[in-house]
């Protein structure tokens, strides 16, 4: 039987292995992912490594807390097998601009360009955040950028996905809280395409437990959005009281 037990938990505690920065306010925390205990979970490679895609009968379900907000996240296990590509979000520090050669799975915790900060998180497929011990917190706001494998599909399109360069293509990323608020943000709408990092409101959600991301896109089949639901996050800002 696998064992499904956590790979990390907690950090953010001291100064070799913090991963939140204090804002302005005292009352609010800005999770940036940076410190060892976050770079220790970047695969490698980016498709197929073994802490994503781990096998045999002591795979380990993919999985991190941070103690300073609470906020957790991890691979979601949908299809019950532990591995990533059945959704999730992972820790990368992979960044490259070639979107016309990069625009495939085996890039998929890259992104196209650097916010300034070494380490981010990337969500691959349906996935969700939550706060341990079931509190709830408001979410001020965080950083989402496409996914090199995102961006070079919809501009270029691929053996299965059409490029989105006409109008009414989109590709949208829903994200909906447990107390049933929900926002939209646009990666890509009639050839218009967000190709860096952008800053997101999440404070109208209100308090929060679970925020899930879902994306979907005009380009479809039976199974859903032809085009890869992968983005990055980053600088996420928590209420703490």
């Amino acid at each position: 039987m696998k064992k499904f037990f956590y790979l990390a938990l907690v950090l953010c505690m001291g100064f070799a292995m913090t991963s939140c920065s204090d804002d302005d306010d005292e009352n609010i925390a800005t999770l940036t992912f940076e410190g060892d205990y976050w770079t220790k979970l970047i695969d490698s490679p980016q498709y197929g490594g073994p802490l994503l895609y781990p096998k045999g009968e002591d795979a380990v379900l993919y999985s991190w807390t941070d103690e300073a907000t609470g906020l957790s996240g991890g691979v979601t296990n949908g299809y019950d097998d532990l591995q990533y590509w059945g959704g999730g979000t992972a820790i990368s520090n992979y960044v490259c601009d070639s979107i016309e050669k990069h625009n495939t799975f085996n890039y998929q915790l890259e992104v196209p360009v650097s916010n300034g900060s070494k380490n981010f998180a990337v969500v691959y497929c349906d996935a969700n955040l939550h706060f341990a011990e079931g509190i709830s917190r408001v979410i001020r706001s965080i950083d989402i950028c496409p996914t090199t494998y995102l961006l070079g599909v919809e501009i270029y399109g691929d053996g299965s996905a059409k490029a989105l360069t006409d109008k009414g293509d989109f590709v949208t990323l829903t994200i909906t809280a447990d107390n049933g608020q929900k926002l939209d943000v646009d990666f890509a709408r009639d050839g218009e395409f967000l190709k860096g990092w952008k800053r997101v409101d999440l404070s109208q959600l209100g308090a929060v437990n679970m925020i899930t991301f879902t994306m979907d896109g005009s380009d479809r089949s039976d199974w859903g959005m032809k085009h890869p639901k992968g983005f990055a996050f980053d600088n996420v800002k928590v209420e703490l009281k």
